[in-house]
């Protein structure tokens, strides 16, 4: 798909901006971190000033998000689950356990980050608020280890590589271990290991994620590096990147996933287990408030 280079400076400059919400920016510091030059910079900030998505302080005459983009952000999430009446037992869970968590969801072919709390991701980029990447093998796995055959079909099918007929019984039985243990594990990628790179290069990038490294980083997790912990041993050590569980609705659909990222940590089996067994009580926390009816007004 073609792309347009205007509009690609407007995305370009809103990213910075999102990177650092609580900041403002100078017109040449944005220039600078956009990568055009201050005239072009201008003329995109001043166009958003005036429509609401940036603001000026009145002195210091810095950018920064505006409210418009409040709004566009509130409709974006009326088609996801609430999350807000579950913060708090999110943030009780990064701190039991000093991890950051996130809760994704899938929209279309593409998994989302719609919540994070917690320690913040050292490389910042998948677990950006907004964050996106291919809803294909070997991520997202709660949304089909829990789901119906079809959409395990369908997953494996997304797939950014080819797959042999192997690693495809291979990915329905880590799914099947996952379901049995009630918790997806997944393992870090060795640092040593070329693809380290490509992983490195993807978090550490807000904004858009580079697809050809998503294809080379798909194909070194699902040959000889391997991704998932499926054969679960309690007194092993493993170094682990992240640990996720389904929210699971009364009809048993998966509403969103959520996910704590240990960063290569190195644990145990047993703790794996105890992490994973505690998450998913905290997921089933989580999907009784944010089903529970509202009390509005209008209830009275």
């Amino acid at each position: 798909m073609a792309t347009s280079n205007p509009t690609l400076r407007v995305v370009g400059l809103l990213d910075v901006l999102v990177r650092c919400p609580h900041r403002g920016f100078g017109l040449s510091e944005l220039a600078r971190e956009v990568g055009i030059s201050k005239g072009t910079c201008l003329a995109i900030a001043d166009t958003l000033v005036e429509h609401g998505y940036l603001v000026q302080h009145a002195k210091t005459r810095a950018y920064r998000l505006g409210p418009a983009l409040i709004t566009a952000g509130q409709a974006v999430l009326s088609g996801f689950v609430d999350l807000r009446p579950a913060l708090g037992a999110l943030a009780r869970v990064t701190a039991e356990f000093d991890v950051s968590c996130s809760v994704l969801a899938v929209d279309n072919d593409q998994l989302v980050v719609l919540e994070r709390v917690g320690n913040p991701d050292p490389t910042y980029g998948l677990s950006q608020v907004g964050a996106r990447m291919p809803f294909a093998p070997p991520w997202g796995a709660p949304f089909v280890a829990w789901g119906r055959a079809t959409d395990v079909d369908g997953w494996l099918d997304r797939s950014l590589v080819p797959l042999s007929e192997e690693t495809r019984r291979a990915l329905r039985r880590a799914l099947q271990a996952g379901r049995r243990l009630g918790f997806i594990a997944t393992r870090e990628i060795p640092p040593t290991h070329p693809a380290a790179v490509d992983l490195h290069r993807i978090r550490a990038t807000a904004g858009a994620v580079d697809l050809a490294a998503l294809r080379r980083l798909a194909a070194a997790r699902l040959s000889e590096v391997g991704y998932f912990v499926d054969d679960l041993d309690t007194a092993a050590t493993y170094q682990v990147n992240h640990i996720a569980v389904p929210l699971l609705g009364s009809d048993g659909r998966v509403l969103a996933s959520l996910l704590v990222m240990m960063f290569g940590r190195h644990v145990t089996g047993d703790e794996i287990r105890r992490i994973g067994t505690r998450l998913a009580e905290v997921a089933a926390d989580v999907v009784t408030l944010v089903t529970r009816p509202r009390v509005t007004p209008e209830s009275f």
